[in-house]
């Protein structure tokens, strides 16, 4: 015997139209954001350093070098 409620044929659609957060608890929730993007912020900086650096390695290398080779001529 089957007791289970028959599978649908079609997706049903769902519409939000309003959400009721008080705003304490909404601050909160924006608190909680910004404190938890703290650890991306610093792994984002962190690699644009690092680009950085290795720009600067290759290009300011790049010119002492060059810099150091015409001023022997």
């Amino acid at each position: 015997m089957n007791t289970l409620p028959p599978l649908p044929t079609q997706q049903q659609a769902t519409t939000l139209t309003d959400i009721n957060i008080p705003f304490g608890r909404l601050v909160v929730i924006l608190l909680k954001l910004m404190i938890a993007s703290i650890p991306a912020l610093i792994c984002f900086y962190a690699i644009i350093g690092a680009i950085a650096m290795a720009f600067l390695l290759v290009f300011g290398g790049l010119g002492a070098v060059l810099n150091g080779l015409n001023a022997h001529h």
